[in-house]
């Protein structure tokens, strides 16, 4: 869901999703989103339906609070008979090409081929015709398109009525579909697919699995060798010398409270300073989005976690570090993934 209206008075909303068809009455509530506008549910739901008793879909977002009635978001509502008869076939979200293995497996119990003969009888267009070189025709036109597919072990099996292009007169090609909430005022937009399939046909096989990707557990390990050409910033209070007590700080972006201080190089007279001291930063890192995620209470009031994902960057500085005053800043440099 996005830019979901906030339902807390810190501005947010904890939302879940809740589903309802005819007597089925799934609420979500225990995978609620802590602090999100624009959370990411990942979640997949089966349900039994029979038509036409069981044809209004509504599927609303929550906001969950701790104390009192979760209060209702939005929600929005799909006639899933009228879909299930549109002459569009808009039961099934349909890939641009036929695959049968990875993430964009062909989901419909009905092969391409077989959709498209049984278009062109519905639609009483001649066709259609299968000719050498993966050539195939529809009424006056002529489609190409390649004539082996590959399996999961990237072997090449001939199938010349499954492995051209084919396009789906639905509209839905297997991606997120939106729709308003209704209320009113506009309270979000609700990104979703609806996949229909009759039990008296071949089972679809498994769902896709759709939950949001893990982020996985890295280590940061940065060697701090020397520094040149630091400015000095004191002044010997006996000889008048310009010199330095050097030491490195460093922290990636979102962890400033793991600050890391190198030991200090003192009375540096060049601005040169000698450390080989090493950093370890772990943190959690998102490989698809190159971010990195960080889970942590807002306040020391708050009830769980919020997520937050932020850019990989990693800053050092240089300090002069002083005994009865602050530290003096000398300079910083950050270094981004």
């Amino acid at each position: 869901a996005t830019d979901l209206h906030p339902a807390d008075i810190n501005g947010k909303a904890d939302p879940y999703i809740a589903i309802k068809l005819g007597k089925t009455d799934i609420k979500d509530k225990e995978n609620y989103i802590s602090k999100q506008l624009n959370p990411v549910f990942g979640k997949s739901f089966d349900i039994e339906a029979t038509f036409p008793m069981e044809s209004m879909l509504t599927v609303a977002v929550y906001d969950w609070d701790l104390v009192g009635t979760d209060d209702l978001i939005g929600e929005t509502k799909i006639d899933l008979e009228n879909r299930f008869y549109s002459k569009h076939r808009a039961t099934c979200g349909v890939s641009q090409t036929y695959s049968i293995h990875g993430y964009n497996t062909w989901r419909d119990p009905m092969k391409p081929s077989q959709i498209l003969s049984k278009l062109c009888k519905e639609g009483k267009v001649d066709g259609p015709h299968y000719g050498p070189g993966g050539r195939v025709k529809v009424a006056n036109r002529v489609f190409t398109g390649p004539t082996e597919i590959e399996d999961e072990n990237g072997m090449a099996l001939w199938d010349h009525p499954m492995g051209w292009r084919f396009w789906s007169r639905a509209g839905g090609t297997g991606g997120t579909r939106g729709a308003d909430c209704a209320s009113p005022t506009p309270q979000g937009r609700l990104e979703m697919w609806v996949d229909m399939f009759p039990m008296d046909m071949p089972a679809p096989g498994p769902a896709i699995d759709i939950s949001p990707r893990k982020p996985k557990k890295y280590e940061l390990r940065v060697i701090v060798w020397n520094t040149d050409e630091v400015i000095l910033e004191d002044d010997d209070y006996f000889t008048g010398e310009k010199s330095s007590d050097i030491f490195v700080r460093g922290w990636l972006k979102g962890q400033q409270e793991d600050k890391q201080d190198t030991d200090v190089h003192y009375h540096s007279l060049t601005g040169e300073g000698n450390f080989n001291w090493r950093y370890i930063f772990p943190f959690d890192y998102l490989m698809a989005e190159e971010k990195i995620v960080i889970s942590k209470k807002e306040s020391m009031f708050s009830w769980d976690e919020t997520e937050y994902k932020i850019p990989a960057r990693l800053t050092l500085q240089v300090w002069d570090a002083d005994h009865f005053s602050a530290d003096d800043f000398l300079g910083m440099c950050r270094v981004q993934s």
